[in-house]
């Protein structure tokens, strides 16, 4: 994607300082953006953008200006066939990144990475051999029962499966700090890493296509009650400024963030949710792992 010079240069907003290193990370992902929403043009799949980016597109008409990434959300039937032609469809730098192609990738979504780059969260340096490039994130939308009683119990399973999948990944460190967990990662260890994660998934998705009134980012977050909204403000979509851009954000997009933020349009500077991140928007990762 080409951006203007000016882009790149440091930035005022909103009483806050964007470094034009930051400048050069949010080029990398605007980039990914655009090629995510290319894939999906193509096979006429459905998207909107969300969290901290629906929140910088309707109050700032791009970045907030401390976030530091793009986040996508999808129905899981249109996420589910993005991962089916996502292998032919994205080639280098370009990496579509899900627990399916990737060891040691646990997240309950997927991640578009440009594998030329570098994008470590601070939780997990030195831990990981897997792609860690910049990358926008891309979550599957489920449904969730009107019944708190079933929606306490598929939390309960989700978060079993997810503990497992935790559990079989071996962290290094300390012997005596890690003690139970090595124990219960030899243990684990036979499982297949995948067959836990289709069950992971199969608990997400046990309330779809069965007429519910609500969806979730279930597999993100699973006990946040922000994050569960009335399917219906998903059914018509708006198309509204991003940078140098422009992204789709659902027409309810009022209830969604009322329901997420509150009085969304005060500006209340909070961290992102991932916290401290190692960025380079012109070395590999790889150099880093090294």
């Amino acid at each position: 994607m080409e951006l203007p010079n000016e882009f790149f240069l440091e930035e005022e907003r909103c009483g806050y300082t964007v470094p034009a290193s930051m400048k050069k990370v949010w080029a990398v992902q605007l980039d990914l953006l655009e090629q995510f929403r290319q894939v999906c043009d193509r096979h006429g799949l459905r998207w909107f953008v969300s969290a901290g980016t629906i929140l910088g597109a309707v109050r700032h008409k791009g970045y907030i200006p401390w976030d530091d990434d793009i986040d996508i959300q999808m129905m899981r039937e249109d996420y589910d066939k993005l991962l089916e032609i996502a292998p032919s469809e994205f080639g280098e730098p370009y990496f579509f990144q899900t627990a399916y192609n990737d060891k040691q990738f646990s997240r309950g979504h997927a991640q578009l990475r440009n594998s030329t780059t570098t994008a470590i969260l601070e939780s997990e340096k030195g831990k990981f051999s897997f792609n860690q490039g910049i990358f926008i994130d891309i979550f599957p939308m489920d449904a969730v029962p009107d019944d708190p009683a079933q929606q306490a119990a598929q939390r309960k399973r989700v978060k079993f499966w997810m503990k497992l999948l935790a559990a079989t990944v071996c962290y290094p460190g300390s012997i005596k700090k890690n003690a139970v967990k090595t124990l219960i990662h030899i243990l684990l260890k036979p499982l297949p890493y995948r067959w836990v994660y289709r069950q992971m998934e199969k608990a997400c998705t046990a309330y779809n296509g069965k007429g519910m009134k609500r969806v979730a980012l279930i597999s993100f977050d699973v006990d946040n009650d922000r994050m569960v909204w009335p399917v219906h403000t998903m059914d018509d979509v708006l198309t509204v400024p991003f940078e140098n851009t422009q992204v789709p954000i659902p027409a309810g997009y009022d209830e969604i963030m009322t329901i997420q933020y509150g009085d969304y349009m005060t500006m209340r500077k909070e961290n992102t949710y991932h916290g401290g991140v190692l960025f380079d928007a012109e070395r590999c990762y790889k150099d880093y792992l090294k």
